[in-house]
């Protein structure tokens, strides 16, 4: 207690502190999302699998590599140009990687100690416990050869999807060094996993154990606190076309990490944990913390054979502090290990394993790395390298059947995909995928109402289609968004859907193959609804010119629709393009698969805000869920000042939104649940026009004033 009960008038000053009247609730600030927010399957040359996440700009090179966004890359498809699309307009989208069946394993690096037990040379020392060389730069041998050890440090990989299952699990195993009838043993040091993809085999580690050299000190707190030795570790990529290798900063910014082959060390300069099995892989990452922006690391697990380190370390330090203690004073011995003699358990892990020189830079006299045989040194400057992974079949064909299975993920009620908080996308493009996987993508509205699927009679790669093929098609994948009506409960039919028919070229792209104009589409939604700040910006619609009149594509397949097959295509819920003008091209309408011509819920822009409109709701539910402090008409009050602040002044003045919280008889019967209906007002869409001439005598005109 930091004050004192008054309990007479006996004198005292008696300070209570400061109250602080200052402090404000903390503001949350909405997480900035666009209307339009398209949901994009990619092959990429790097990133997490599987794992949707939000990005726009360089943010997306950072996270799944460069060449992933190259449409001349190995790694283009078809959606990659839509992919470009929408960022080139700064409209933040959902990516998630995937990658054929026959990619992988994880690259990765098995780093072992062979050891062989056996006798080695000693040699005179210099005072300041450095080797002494003769005349021809050899190091000058004195007495007989001492028990010892003969190690060097091995790199292995693991190169089977079978083997990728074992990590963690790799054994001793005989080594390649041979003394009479004694052989090496390997032991397993260090394990690391990166990812998938053969990018990951350019990502490598720097282990060094730093030591005092040309004048630069090392600081020995924390050998001399935790009685460990100190090592530090470093990620490295390398640029194939330079044959050059970078550091990779950690999240920090620094270019290594100090840390401990011992296991639960606690650095005592910060208190912070330093082992490396605990420390590396975070280091440079944040994928959990959702406050942050995801940043994946390029190892994604690190293992560490404690138990081999224990049995290794135990009978260096035995041999080598054997030596020390029988050594002379005239030896210049400048060890770690405490002067009093005999094996003190714990020294053991002040054992330089990694390059067998103490803090001092002094080379150990029973340890002697050897070279050869595939060995490596550990030092500032030795990169090894990741290994084993590949890209696997990078077809068409198998991004068309991967993202067919992906995509089935949106009629599984259970899967997390529909937890919305995270997964934000709004919107699905058919950027021309085959029959099969166009079928598949009509699942994405099948469990939420706030996702819109844009489909395509056009395919990648396949020939191109008449007029007539378009409609039996058209008709073919309305007949499959019917599977998923708007609303069971209200009797609704489906209306988060719109299927655009014949094929286009991009004009003055590197991508050549023809695309559906559903890409004009695309890169005019995301320029009018794509803004991360949820506003549509008024001057960029493009229902009625010039926005409708094609800016991108030419060529296009069948450039006129008569008036009979129109009314076909029509009914068959089919979009197309027609000529404007001698030189233009453009959009006569642009609608969903709604069948009702009379409703506002046919309109592209209409369906799209109604999406919206769904997820303002849901986002109002979260926010005020499990309250009980207010009463029935606060909550109803400040759930519709909710939705109207989230939806004001963002659909370019298209609707009116009128919210209205209510209870049933229901909801006051429970007390724990309540309704909210949401008016959207909107116009109908226009596309008929008729027109007449009349004819006058020049003598009937009487100008109006």
């Amino acid at each position: 207690m930091s004050y004192d009960k008054i309990v007479n008038a006996a004198p005292f000053f008696n300070p209570l502190g400061t109250q602080d009247l200052s402090g404000r609730p903390p503001v949350r600030e909405p997480v900035a999302i666009p209307t339009h927010c398209p949901k994009v399957y990619t092959f990429a040359q790097k990133g997490p699998v599987g794992k949707p996440t939000l990005a726009v700009g360089a943010g997306r090179s950072v996270l799944f590599g460069e060449k992933s966004f190259d449409v001349r890359s190995p790694y283009a498809t078809h959606a990659t140009v839509y992919a470009n699309a929408f960022n080139q307009e700064g409209n933040a989208c959902m990516y998630e990687r995937v990658v054929p069946a026959d990619a992988g394993p994880e690259a990765n690096l098995l780093l072992s100690l062979d050891v062989l037990p056996t006798t080695v040379d000693d040699y005179e020392r210099n005072s300041d416990g450095s080797i002494k060389l003769n005349g021809t730069g050899q190091p000058i041998v004195v007495g007989t050869p001492i028990p010892g050890f003969k190690v060097k440090w091995v790199v292995s990989y693991i190169n089977t999807v079978v083997g990728m299952d074992d990590f963690g699990a790799a054994t001793i195993t005989a080594g390649d060094q041979v003394d009479g009838a004694t052989t090496s043993q390997r032991y397993p040091v260090m394990q690391f996993k990166a990812g998938v993809g053969a990018d990951y085999n350019n990502c490598g580690i720097r282990l060094w154990a730093p030591a005092s050299a040309n004048g630069v000190p090392f600081d020995k707190r924390i050998m001399s606190r935790e009685k460990v030795y100190p090592i530090r570790a470093a990620v490295i990529r390398r640029d194939t076309k330079l044959n050059t290798s970078k550091v990779v900063s950690t999240i920090f910014g620094e270019q290594s990490i100090l840390t401990t082959l011992k296991p639960d060390v606690l650095n005592p300069l910060t208190d912070g944990r330093m082992s490396v099995d605990q420390i590396f892989v975070d280091a440079y990452q944040e994928i959990t913390d959702t406050r942050y922006v995801p940043q994946y690391g390029d190892f994604s697990e690190i293992k560490v054979y404690h138990n081999n380190l224990q049995t290794l370390l135990t009978m260096f330090y035995a041999a080598e502090k054997a030596y020390n203690d029988a050594a002379a004073p005239s030896a210049n011995i400048k060890t770690d290990f405490p002067s009093a003699p005999g094996i003190v358990a714990g020294d053991e892990w002040l054992f330089n394993i990694l390059s067998g020189v103490s803090s001092e830079a002094y080379p150990y006299h029973t340890f002697q790395l050897v070279t050869g045989g595939g060995s490596v040194r550990l030092s500032e400057n030795t990169n090894i390298y990741a290994s084993g992974s590949t890209d696997g079949t990078m077809t068409e064909a198998n991004f068309n059947a991967i993202v067919a299975s992906r995509v089935a993920e949106y009629l599984d009620p259970n899967s997390m995909i529909h937890n919305t908080a995270l997964n934000v996308e709004s919107i699905l493009y058919d950027s021309g995928f085959d029959l099969d996987t166009k079928y598949a993508l009509c699942g994405f509205i099948s469990n939420r109402k706030d996702t819109f699927v844009n489909l395509s009679t056009y395919e990648a790669g396949g020939q191109t289609l008449t007029a007539s093929e378009d409609n039996s098609l058209a008709i073919a994948l309305r007949t499959r968004l019917q599977m998923y009506p708007e609303s069971d409960y209200f009797g609704t039919a489906v209306m988060r859907g719109m299927v655009m028919g014949r094929s286009a070229r991009i004009r003055s792209s590197q991508y050549t193959k023809r695309v559906s104009p559903l890409y004009e589409v695309a890169v005019k939604s995301a320029r009018y609804m794509g803004a991360s700040n949820g506003r549509w910006k008024a001057g960029k619609e493009f229902d009625g010119a010039p926005g409708s009149i094609l800016d991108y594509l030419y060529d296009v397949s069948v450039p006129y629709t008569p008036v009979s097959v129109r009314n076909r295509d029509w009914d068959a819920g089919l979009n197309w393009v027609q000529s404007y003008d001698m030189k233009s091209n453009f959009f006569p309408a642009l609608k969903t698969v709604y069948n009702d011509d009379t409703s506002v819920l046919n309109s592209y822009f209409t369906a799209l805000i109604i999406c919206e409109v769904n997820k303002v709701c849901e986002r109002a539910w979260r926010y005020f869920s499990g309250n009980s402090k207010l009463t029935n008409a606060q909550l109803a009050n400040r759930m519709d000042e909710f939705i109207r602040n989230a939806v004001s002044g963002r659909f370019d003045d298209r609707v009116i939104i009128e919210p209205e919280t209510f209870y049933t008889a229901g909801d006051e019967q429970r007390g724990y649940s309540w309704s909210t209906r949401v008016k959207v007002y909107a116009n109908n869409m226009r596309t008929v026009m008729t027109s007449f001439v009349q004819a006058y005598r020049m003598s009937d005109y009487a100008p109006t004033n």
